[in-house]
Order: C-alpha cells, then structure tokens, then sequence
C-alpha cells in the first residue's frame, strides 16, 4: 500500500464518507445492527475530522486511505493499552509480589526503578531493534518479552522478579518508538495531534484496567491470576498485529539482528548523538523533561502526599487517584482535538506549560474537611493539568524528524525523558522529607515554568526567521 502522503485531490471526500455512513445508519440497517440511531452523528462528526485534511483522488483510494489510518491507529493504541497494562499492573501488585518473594515493602522502589532502567536500556538500545526487526515485529517482541517477564513474578523469587521487572520496562518502551513509525507512515500529518493523543490516552486507560483487574482478583483469589489477566491484551495485540500486516505501510528493515549488540554500553552515548545531529530535537526533549518531573512526581506521591499530610484515607485517596487518571485520559483526547484545530502543537504545549504548575496548586488546595463533590471536582482538573502533554510531545517529535528516522528521534528524546520520571520523585522525595511537600511541588513546577520559557523562546525564534 503506498504512503499515506502521496494521496491529494478530491476535495469532496467527506461527503463520501458521510454518504457512506449515512447508509449504514439508515433505519434498516439501524434495525438490523440494533443501533439506536443517536450514534450516526458521532460518526459523523468523528469522519469529518478525520477527512477534513486530506483529499483523495477517488473513492477507492479514499477507502484504502481510511482503512489505513484505522489500521495504523489500531496497531499503535493496542499495544500501547496493552504493555500499559503490564507496566502498570506490575507497580499495582508490587506489595504482594515483594511480600510473597520474602523481600522487604522497601523493595517495591526497586522493582519501580528497575522498570525504569529496563525502559531506558531500550531507548538507548533503539538503534539496534526498531531498523532490524522492524516496527511491527518490534512491537510483537515487546508484548511477548513483557508477557513472559510478567508470569515470571508468579515463582515468588526475588531476583527473577528483579530481572522480570527490567525486562517488562524494556518490553514497554518499545511502543513508543515503534508506534511514532506506523502512525507517520500511515496518517496525515495534521491530524497527528489528535491520533498521537488518542494514541497514548492507552497509557492511563492501561492503568485504570490493571487497577480493575487487580482490585477485583487479589481480594477474592490468588494474586498469580491477576497476572494471567494482565497479559490477556498483549496475547490479543499479537493475533492482530499479525493481521495487520498487510493492511499498512511498514518501513523496511535495514539490518540483520543481532543479539549481543543490545549489550553494547555504548548504545547509551546515542540518545546524545542524535539530539546533536537532529535540529531542534533537543529543545522538545528539555521541554519534555520538565513536564515528566511535574507528572512524575504527582502519579508517585499523590496517595502519599494525601494520606501523610493531609490524613486522607487511602480508600479516598486511591478513588481521587483514579479520578486523575480517568481526567487524564479524556483530557489527552481533547488536548489532540485542540492541537489540530489550533495548528499548532508547540502553542498548545506552551499552554499546558502555565497549566502544570497550577494543577499542583489545585492539589495543594485539596483538604479532608471539603465537599467529596468539590475533591473530585479538583482532581479532574489536576489530570488534563498535568498529564495530557504525553501525546502532543509525541507528535511533535515526529515532526521535527521530518520523516527521517522517527523511531530514533523517539527513542532518543524520550531516553531522557524517562530519566526525568526516574530523578524527579527522587529528588521530590528528598526535598519533601528534609524540608516541606509544599517546597517539593514548588521545584518541581518551577521546572515545567522552565518548559514553558524554553517553548516560547522558540516559538519566537522560529517566527523571527520567516
């Protein structure tokens, strides 16, 4: 199938597309699929967008086109869901996992920090997978690697555990790389903001389903089963990108794999070299980092901080956690919504740059004696706040590798990136013991300040040379 970006012309596809629809949502059809008939607008508005920015020559190439892009969308958002919910379940169920290996509760840290390095030892590694095994069989390897790495925890050992932990964060971040290629070589540029986000509003939608799993299996049955339900999705992700295959435009291998180059220490020094050699990949990449330490330290303490020194109940603190993550999910599709309607994703991202520290102020507000309308109220700001920047940052490092090697433009930036998850709670953490939680959300909002002044220098700069 050819390249998305060589298809132009035909400037009234969308009305073929509502045509389309309009029959499928005819009162027969409605009859026979048992549709109410209230989803058609839905359809409808959804088609416009997703048509508004490109022009096919004719009707077949504007079928082949959508079936292109769903295609695309889907090989990247399931896979993201799915190793989400591993990466996530695994945080989930480190207290039992710890507990029943003999080990320490302290241990839960390391097994966190351990997914991280795994994390960052692929995005330093990047170069040797993604050009030769390709974007979908990298994929394909990340689902199976942190499958396996995930059943591994149900031996009770705590070394393995150790070792499944890094392997299921190398597992993980495969996706974004991988998923940055199917989406550019598939989909129209302008929409990339709103698929991107929509693309990783799997990330959260992957937490809330391992919290789910979790919370319903571990009181009532044996932990291990949890985990057998976690790698459910992965194992369904596999069947499809095996189907997909010959749906979508794939980038060809370069070189033969080899095994023993993911060892290569020198792999680290990469990240640094591309940044140098790719213009303007370095100032998304610092402006991503601020906005990591921000959300970085918020997912990790917020149960804490409430529970410690506000003296909520965990109970009450876990639902507000939730209400994050469900605000953020949908704030990631509205933010991509925004970006492609606005055009401009740096403009957007300078916004969220003002958002973030002020979401820590709404959670410093936050006090037991409130309404539990007004708590949820305040968390569901807190998410879009904080946690919706993922997917623009995404589309924008895509963009900026102009269609060169995406997959290592996205490894590369978010090498760093998720060093800033990995340093920032640290640093949070150590601020807030020996000083104040207060003075831990300032320094890490000052650093999303930063984000902020770095975007708008660059909008300037950028605007000044034309």
């Amino acid at each position: 199938m050819a390249p998305f970006g060589q298809i132009s012309g035909l400037r009234d596809f969308p009305a073929l597309i509502l045509l389309t629809m309009s029959r499928h949502c005819s009162s027969g059809q409605r009859q026979l699929s048992g549709w109410s008939g209230m989803e058609c607008p839905v359809f409808f508005a959804i088609f416009l967008f997703l048509t508004k920015y490109f022009h096919p020559t004719t009707e077949v190439e504007g079928i082949q086109a959508l079936r292109s892009i769903i295609f695309a969308f889907l090989a990247v958002f399931l896979p993201q869901f799915s190793l989400a919910a591993i990466n996530h379940g695994v945080s989930v169920l480190a207290p039992v996992i710890t507990a029943s290996s003999g080990l320490p509760p302290e241990a839960v840290g390391l097994i966190g920090g351990l997914g991280g390095f795994g994390a960052v030892w692929f995005f330093a590694a990047n170069s040797t997978i993604l050009p030769t095994l390709g974007s979908l069989r990298s994929l394909i390897l990340g689902c199976i690697l942190a499958s396996l790495a995930a059943v591994t925890f149900a031996l009770q050992n705590g070394w393995v555990g150790f070792v499944a932990a890094v392997l299921v964060g190398f597992g993980y971040a495969i996706s974004a790389p991988a998923g940055s290629i199917i989406l550019a070589a598939n989909t129209p540029k302008r929409i990339w903001g709103t698929l991107f986000s929509l693309r990783m509003a799997g990330v959260p939608a992957g937490g809330a389903f391992a919290g789910l799993a979790a919370a319903v299996i571990v009181g009532q049955y044996d932990w291990r089963l949890s985990l057998a339900v976690l790698i459910f999705p992965s194992f369904l992700s596999i069947i499809f990108l095996k189907f997909v295959s010959a749906e979508i435009n794939i980038p060809e291998r370069k070189n033969p794999f080899s095994f023993a180059s993911v060892f290569n220490p020198k792999l680290f020094l990469t990240p640094f070299q591309v940044l140098a050699r790719v213009p303007n990949l370095a100032t998304i990449t610092f402006v991503s980092v601020g906005f990591a330490a921000v959300q970085g330290s918020l997912f990790t303490f917020f149960t804490t901080y409430l529970t410690d020194a506000l003296g909520f109940t965990l109970s009450l603190a876990g639902t507000l956690y939730a209400v994050v993550q469900l605000s953020s999910f949908l704030g990631r599709i509205i933010m991509g919504f925004v970006a492609d309607l606005l055009g401009s994703i740096k403009a957007l991202l300078a916004i969220l740059g003002i958002c973030s520290p002020f979401g820590l102020l709404v959670l410093t507000s936050l006090n037991i004696d409130e309404p539990l309308w007004i708590l949820f109220f305040k968390c569901s700001l807190i998410g879009p706040m904080i946690a919706s920047w993922n997917g623009l940052f995404l589309a924008e490092v895509t963009r900026v590798a102009d269609m060169g090697d995406v997959g290592e433009s996205t490894a590369a930036s978010t090498f760093f990136t998720f060093i800033s998850y990995m340093s920032a709670p640290l640093i949070f953490g150590f601020v807030s013991f020996y000083f104040s939680y207060h003075l831990a959300f300032a320094v890490v909002g000052c650093l999303a300040i930063i984000s902020f002044l770095i975007l708008i220098r660059s909008m300037f700069l950028t605007n000044a040379k034309k």
